[in-house]
């Protein structure tokens, strides 16, 4: 009898056990899967509520606000999305917050009236301008420890090299208002670039041989050419401009400016603006999700954030966050609700320009424009050689791409190139715009009765 009730205490505790332990695997796997299928966050500095408001991008839904010391000043995210870093102009610090639990994990000190911070693009340091303390300094994110520090007048916003090793500060002492280049590895100032005005916002140009620079009191950016350390020219682009950034494969650069209250989209290469978008009032910040189709503004005046779609160049939603709403970070991922699906090889957005029979022919004309090519699709014989001769008719940098024959040509605007393909023996071989693939910028060529690539077609223009 004792034996008997031994066996089934044993079994009754390894029974509770086992449920124990498909339970915490259950709920292990539910919030991986929670995680994985969640919609990047938003995260918005609200400069006169303390506090960091949280945005839903797949609802465009406020989901909460974490408390952060006085005055969110600059803001800045982890490549992985994962950490946020923000500083408070009316404390010492500099604040980590976990995206995973949205708590702070971690306080800097740096030193009073900490402005803008800047992130290296593999995500290892953050630069800290020290505005109080006159200095900047460097933070590592592996063990969030300052590393580095080195002397700078008053220094406010900054924007760093793609490898991390130069720092671009804009510094606002009065009468000396300047960009002041930083050699991080080597812990020295390089070069000072002098300023009229003081400087706002900065970012670099795709290739980082030019820096763009929004500064206070006037109605145009200033481009600095980096290799002469002097400024080459401005771009008008409405009054009080304030944050400049580049989309994310380069093909164009956005600037709000708070006069008109205006999202500017602006072409890197020729300089000129090519569109403008109105948004809230007084527009501070801007961010865009990895893909490139999705825009951010924080505006100050509405106290709102405008959510814009690129490629229509169209506010989609306006979110209503808090008080002062300034600095926004995107976590990366796919864009929020109402965007495209990205391309794939098997189904894609193509902009339908028509078809062109080129049997028989050596060369053709094909225009390249926004976003789209002309003819879009050449019907062939199998192994034809082909030339295509390539005018962009547009003020946007384009490029012919065909992996397979390991085809990759820049299009410079108002310019053209010539470019030799070959048909496939049978079906279809794609090719398009890396810089525009993802607003329907593809072409194919095609053999017999091979069908069209699957597409959902734009429209024509």
């Amino acid at each position: 009898m004792l034996a008997t009730s031994r066996l089934l205490q044993r079994f009754l505790h390894s029974t509770l056990a086992l449920r124990t332990l498909v339970l915490l695997a259950s709920t292990m796997l539910l919030a991986w899967l929670t995680e994985a299928t969640a919609a990047p966050k938003a995260y918005v500095g609200l400069f006169k509520d303390n506090a960091i408001a949280v945005l839903d991008t797949g609802t465009n839904r406020l989901q909460g606000t974490i408390p952060v010391p006085q005055g969110p000043h600059g803001m800045v995210m982890t490549p992985d999305g994962r950490k946020v870093y923000v500083s408070s102009d009316g404390a010492s610090t500099v604040s980590v917050i976990d995206t995973q639990t949205d708590k702070i994990v971690r306080s800097i000190e740096v030193g009073t009236n900490p402005h803008g911070l800047a992130i290296a693009p593999d995500g290892r340091q953050v630069l800290v301008g020290a505005f109080g303390t006159h200095q900047v300094l460097l933070i590592d994110t592996s063990t969030d420890q300052i590393v580095q520090r080195l002397p700078v007048p008053m220094p406010h916003n900054s924007a760093l090299s793609p490898d991390g090793h130069m720092a671009y500060v804009g510094s606002q002492q009065q009468g000396a208002t300047a960009v002041v280049i930083l050699d991080l590895t080597q812990g020295t100032q390089v070069g000072t670039i002098p300023l009229e005005k003081s400087p706002r916002g900065l970012t670099l140009s795709p290739d980082a041989k030019q820096l763009y620079v929004t500064v206070a009191g006037a109605d145009a950016m200033q481009v600095v050419d980096l290799p002469s350390q002097r400024v080459v020219g401005q771009l008008p682009v409405g009054a009080s401009p304030h944050h400049v950034m580049m989309l994310p494969n380069g093909s164009a650069g956005l600037v709000v400016s708070q006069g008109p209250g205006t999202l500017a989209f602006f072409d890197p290469i020729r300089h000129t603006v090519h569109r403008t978008v109105r948004v809230g009032t007084n527009p501070h910040w801007l961010a865009v999700s990895t893909d490139g189709r999705t825009a951010y503004v924080t505006n100050e005046g509405s106290q709102d954030v405008s959510v814009v779609d690129v490629a229509s160049s169209t506010v989609t939603a306006t979110v209503q966050v808090g008080n002062t709403p300034r600095k926004i970070v995107v976590q990366p991922g796919p864009g929020g609700q109402g965007m495209p699906p990205a391309p794939t090889h098997d189904t894609m957005t193509i902009s339908d320009h028509g078809t062109l029979a080129a049997q028989g022919q050596t060369t053709i004309e094909l225009e390249a424009d926004e976003y789209y090519f002309k003819p879009t699709f050449l019907q062939g014989a199998p192994g034809q050689r082909l030339q295509l001769e390539i005018e962009n008719e547009s003020g946007t940098l384009h490029n012919i791409s065909l992996p397979e024959q390991h085809l990759d040509m820049d299009i410079p605007p108002k310019g053209k190139v010539t470019v030799e393909v070959v048909f496939p023996a049978s079906g279809t071989v794609r090719f398009f715009c890396k810089f525009h693939e993802a607003l329907g910028m593809h072409g194919a060529l095609r053999v017999g009765d091979a069908p069209h690539p699957a597409v959902s077609t734009g429209a024509r223009q």
